[in-house]
């Protein structure tokens, strides 16, 4: 995924997910609700219980930022003290043996009655995105192959943020938390909870079973970054991201992976979630490696050069080494880009304009690490076998 802020052709920068962080939230969680072994209390204040979870994370981060602005590490630890400072009279219910959290809804749509057909509506020309509630709650998410797990800011849990945080802590303990990012946009820290009920494309599919990320704080990487996730998401008209990529970067896993595959079909505005490859007919190419494979690439059907390919929807318009661009520096508009597997193409497409004036051309990068942008999948259907780990591509030649 990318953003619009000049940032074009630019991953999800790969997560790390903290062991400490982990631990250390454990260890604070465990302090504001008692213990691992003690019923939490039936009331607690919200300065009570987020205090010794977030200042240790709050510390760090302001720690990192002394290093080349103290004004702003002053800025944040002020903000986060007046902010717990501000919730302190807010009490909230927190789930215990006397006072058990309401179950989740029990249907849950089974893997053998697939394929389930999900509506696709793109965005900004080149955000494919779905519908979705999540506990509940209304969320749009961009369908994205070049990341893992489903991620949403905590403010998709509940119309106001004061009732977005009740439904937060009613999820229960989270089973593991860390911080990933993106680059030219936000870093943040999220919490993951498992079992959470959700719903995709007004009732089309839902799951009992779905691990769900949930943003809780974050900050931008750099003074031209949006100020945080939210806007960050907002740049494409989302509220959170779909991460459909078996092997893509995130902090999770795809939610949708027990259903064996999943095929974005952008021209028909489906994305098919099964694991029954329609893509059989005789013009099909199916790859190893899902969402990175190993591939050739062509500029203007000159020499092909070998390339490791993100075959990402939610990479705008994509990269491309510099070895083949030389001395240009771009690559012009009516340019044509062919990607190959052995002598079989796999998709092509040629540069220019779209309709919000964007030039669709790819960003060179060096190296030979690409990411191929939404182009390929603008073109034919793309199917994602889980189980294989392979790509087939609906391939016009």
């Amino acid at each position: 995924m990318t953003a619009h802020d000049g940032t074009k052709g630019k991953n999800r920068r790969r997560m790390a997910v903290l062991g400490g962080a982990v631990g250390a939230f454990a260890a604070a969680a465990a302090m504001a609700t008692g213990s691992a072994v003690t019923a939490a209390p039936a009331k607690a204040d919200f300065e009570d219980l987020l205090d010794p979870i977030i200042q240790p994370l709050i510390t760090s981060i302001a720690d990192s930022l002394a290093g080349f602005d103290p004004a702003a590490a002053t800025d944040l630890t002020s903000w986060t003290d007046s902010l717990l400072s501000s919730l302190n009279s807010i009490d909230l219910a927190l789930p215990s043996a006397a006072e058990p959290a309401a179950a989740a809804a029990s249907s849950t749509s089974d893997p053998a009655s697939a394929p389930y057909d999900i509506p696709i509506t793109m965005q900004e020309v080149t955000e494919p995105t779905v519908q979705a509630t999540v506990d509940g709650s209304n969320t749009t998410l961009l369908v994205d192959t070049g990341s893992s797990g489903l991620v949403i800011p905590y403010q998709d849990l509940g119309p106001s943020n004061l009732q977005a945080l009740e439904n937060l802590f009613a999820l229960g303990f989270p089973s593991t938390a860390g911080f990933s990012g993106y680059s030219g946009g936000v870093d943040y820290f999220y919490l993951t909870y498992d079992n959470v009920p959700v719903d995709y494309g007004n009732g089309v599919l839902d799951t009992t079973n779905t691990p769900v990320d949930v943003e809780v704080f974050s900050f931008p990487t750099s003074a031209a970054s949006p100020a945080n996730f939210e806007a960050f998401l907002a740049d494409d008209k989302v509220t959170g991201i779909l991460g459909i990529g078996p092997t893509g970067t995130g902090p999770g896993t795809t939610p949708l992976e027990s259903f064996g595959g999943v095929t974005v079909d952008i021209p028909q505005n489906e994305l098919i979630v099964g694991s029954t490859n329609a893509l059989a007919g005789p013009n099909a190419v199916t790859v190893s490696g899902a969402p990175i494979t190993d591939l050739t690439e062509s500029l203007n059907g000159g020499t092909h050069v070998a390339v490791s390919d993100d075959v990402d929807s939610g990479g705008v318009y994509g990269t491309i080494p510099s070895s083949l661009v030389g001395n240009a520096g771009s690559v012009p508009s009516g340019s044509t880009i062919t990607v190959f597997d052995g002598t079989k193409e796999v998709y092509s497409y040629t540069t220019g304009t779209d309709s919000l004036g964007q030039s669709t051309a790819p960003t060179v990068v060096s190296g030979t690490s690409i990411d191929s942008g939404v182009e390929p999948y603008l073109i034919e259907p793309i199917f994602i076998d889980y189980a294989n780990d392979t790509l087939t591509f609906d391939s016009p030649n």
